[in-house]
């Protein structure tokens, strides 16, 4: 899946890493100063440039009266949850050039890999008897 956001263009597989939603008809958000991506199925915010699982947490701390209390929400990761690919812009812009990052030697599988090879999940590829794989037609 391509995203272009204000002239900066990102490559990630299109099937959540959380339970294979389609990443296709999520919002764009700014969150903490990230730019994600919102799963439409269960609101999992991932980060374009890395694909980190996002999310608002709080930390809990003892007051100085003995009570327990929650900080100030700021931004948290759960470490990198989609597989993301290289993007090149070529001829200002009118090629587009994608590197499989899963192809690369000795690369760790992440949790979005169990979705990747999977089309229930991609709309409009069953009515036209196209199979994406990794973000691509093959």
């Amino acid at each position: 899946m391509l995203v272009n956001v204000r002239g900066d263009v990102f490559c990630m597989d299109q099937a959540c890493y959380h339970h294979g939603g389609p990443l296709v008809n999520g919002d764009i958000e700014e969150m903490g100063g990230k730019t994600t991506i919102k799963c439409p199925w269960h609101a999992y915010h991932i980060a374009l440039e890395t694909g980190e699982g996002l999310y608002k947490g709080v930390d809990m701390a003892m007051s100085p009266s003995g009570k327990l209390m929650p900080s100030s929400p700021r931004l948290k990761s759960k470490g990198v949850k989609q597989r993301t690919h290289f993007v090149e812009l070529r001829n200002n812009g009118q090629d587009i050039y994608v590197a499989d990052s899963s192809a690369i030697p000795g690369a760790q599988m992440i949790e979005s890999d169990v979705y990747a090879f999977r089309t229930t999940n991609i709309p409009e590829a069953a009515k036209k008897g196209e199979v994406r794989i990794h973000s691509r037609f093959e």
